[in-house]
């Protein structure tokens, strides 16, 4: 049994936690096994692997892929109802995360799953107008591609808001 490096500062100022894919949501938690299911003991699945996602699923997953031109800068794609809605992600051809908060999470976790190439989980909190806590748990698993330098995500999100 491994156990992971302990956060360095700026990874405890963006995440709750960051685990290597043990994601207390069961929905985030079935996303994980449908990934290994489809990685049949591969690194990672390819994405057309990924498109037969069961219907309890899809409304909380989606895609993303760091874009070739030198920023490492991550488009969606792809996103179930759920998914869309608490990214809030923009129109058009590279839709952007709305909540710029969450764009920034997204973005280094997306960044450690391609350099490890391994599944990760992350929670961390965002505040509500009302200023009660969303708790947001994140799934994010490497894709295989048949380009060496793509690094694409399979990825799956939730939330619930503490009681208060």
């Amino acid at each position: 049994m491994s156990t992971l490096a302990p956060l360095t500062e700026p990874l405890v100022r963006l995440f709750l936690r960051i685990d290597a894919a043990q994601p207390t949501d069961a929905l985030l938690h079935a996303a994980l096994k449908f990934w290994q299911a489809k990685r049949k003991g591969r690194i990672a699945p390819s994405q057309d692997e990924m498109r037969d996602i069961p219907d309890e699923l899809s409304p909380f997953v989606f895609h993303a892929q760091l874009m070739s031109n030198g920023t490492r800068h991550w488009v969606a794609s792809g996103a179930g109802h759920v998914a869309g809605s608490l990214l809030r992600l923009t129109d058009g051809d590279q839709p952007d995360v709305g909540d710029k908060r969450i764009a920034v999470r997204l973005r280094r976790l997306f960044d450690i799953v391609a350099d490890k190439s391994e599944p990760y989980s992350a929670m961390f909190e965002i505040s509500e107008p009302d200023r009660r806590r969303r708790l947001v748990e994140v799934l994010a698993a490497p894709l295989g591609d048949s380009e060496r330098n793509t690094h694409l995500i399979f990825a799956a999100l939730n939330s619930r808001i503490e009681a208060g």
